[in-house]
């Protein structure tokens, strides 16, 4: 697989240091990493964006974060708990990370998955579809 390029689309109303320091992440791990500011329109949810250029998320997921930690969902967690984690002087955290394919593929993480969910998600095979955790079935489902 080639190596994807990453947007990282961050909520100008939170502070940029957790987005610029999972860019940073990213791109030692040889990937190409841009970081944009972007508005939040009003009414909205502060969600972070992750676009990848890769058409399905699978290959992406499971190999780019294999080489930030020993396990592929391990990395995967690490990289979202960057962007997700609030900071010690009390900001905001956004409410979700959601990373999508060219195609559209798209995948919600939100601070209270469990383990089982990043398992899960390195091998989902999210081509077109909007992926959400049902807690109560522990699974993936299409939204």
């Amino acid at each position: 697989m080639a190596d994807p390029e990453v947007e990282i689309f961050w909520p100008s109303s939170l502070p940029s240091a957790p987005a610029l320091e999972q860019q940073d992440v990213l791109r030692e791990a040889g990937v190409t990493a841009t970081c944009m500011l972007r508005p939040i329109r009003r009414g909205a949810a502060d969600a972070v964006l992750v676009l990848v250029t890769s058409a399905v998320l699978e290959p992406f997921l499971s190999t780019l974060f294999a080489r930030l930690a020993e396990q592929a969902h391990k990395g995967l967690k690490a990289f979202v708990d960057g962007l997700l984690r609030g900071r010690p002087d009390g900001a905001e955290a956004p409410e979700g990370v959601i990373v999508e394919s060219a195609t559209g593929g798209r995948v919600t993480f939100t601070a209270d998955l469990p383990e089982q969910a990043y398992e899960q998600a390195v091998g989902l095979e999210a081509c077109g579809d909007r992926w959400t955790w049902d807690s109560r079935r522990a699974i993936w489902t299409p939204a």
